[in-house]
């Protein structure tokens, strides 16, 4: 049996979209969009300086990535959205906003029989997500495709579950993408958020280092819990929870990878022992980097 597709519609339009070749044609405004080894590019054909930028910078990124080798920071970090957003509990079909290279999200999802689509700007980052789910034996419940998270190709209320990690920093336009999910999000459906957390709740030591990170890496803002609630209030979205995570103790987490071989381990008692730490701590503000939060679609 064939695996079950997400319909992919334009981006601009949201007209169905025709294969000739290797191109897509909207039967609707005509608009024509590659095919890269079987993977839709559905982009503007111009693009923002910001984005421009950003394809840059993680295509120098996933072009390195050679193996499926899922960190334990990131497998942990998987745990947490799934429990949260209900993705192996009838969330499917599950959309991540920004898969990156290795389609971690995507590929573990679909591992536990749900079948899940992850996007991303940068063609070598999709392209090598698409391999491991190849490799990883799990391209029937596994669907990939390059676009831009201000205009999602897809129909209104496609999924039933969504994640955004680490995204909405590096947008123009945070609200355009916002509105966007929760506007493919079925009611009812759950989607988690992940952005970097506002200065004031972060140690004073680490501020050099990340004021440096955000200017590197291209983050445009911080967020506090006010800040993104009102943002998905705009776009319909009800707040559901708040949680905080890399506290100070990721910090001796990090250093001890660092200092000490074995903790790289994914089996490494130590490094999952800060994890829970960390995890322990998931309803304290101050001293986390990060914000998480989870939102829900109205029913309707």
């Amino acid at each position: 049996m064939p695996p079950v597709q997400v319909a992919v519609v334009c981006p601009d339009c949201k007209s169905a979209l025709g294969e000739a070749e290797s191109i897509l044609r909207c039967q609707g405004c005509g608009q024509e969009y590659e095919l890269v080894d079987g993977i839709p590019v559905l982009v503007p054909q111009t693009l923002s300086d910001q984005h421009e930028h950003q394809r840059r910078y993680f295509d120098a990124e996933f072009e390195a990535y050679d193996r499926y080798a899922p960190e334990s920071w990131r497998l942990s970090f998987i745990e947490r959205i799934f429990d949260s957003t209900g993705v192996l509990n009838g969330g499917a079909p599950y959309l991540d906003v920004g898969v990156g290279g290795s389609g971690a999200t995507v590929i573990e999802a679909a591992r536990k029989g749900v079948h899940a689509v992850g996007f991303d700007l940068s063609v070598p980052g999709v392209l090598a997500a698409n391999r491991f789910a190849h490799e990883e034996g799990v391209t029937e419940r596994t669907q990939f495709l390059v676009c831009t998270a201000e205009s999602l190709p897809f129909p209104d209320a496609t999924f039933a579950s969504a994640s955004a990690v680490a995204l909405l920093e590096h947008l123009d336009d945070d609200g355009a993408a916002v509105t966007e999910l929760a506007r493919v999000l079925r009611p009812g459906g759950l989607v988690w958020f992940t952005v970097p957390h506002a200065y004031r709740y972060m140690l004073p030591l680490v501020w050099p280092v990340y004021w440096w990170h955000d200017r590197r890496i291209g983050h445009k803002r911080h967020y506090d819990q006010a800040r993104l609630v009102h943002l998905c209030a705009e776009a319909g979205l009800e707040h559901v929870k708040t949680s905080y995570s890399a506290h100070p103790v990721k910090l001796l987490q990090f250093a001890g990878t660092k200092l000490f071989r074995r903790m790289q381990a994914p089996d490494s008692r130590t490094w999952w022992r800060f994890e829970q730490l960390d995890r322990r701590a998931d309803s304290r503000a101050l001293g986390a980097m990060n914000l998480n939060a989870v939102f829900r679609r109205p029913d309707a």
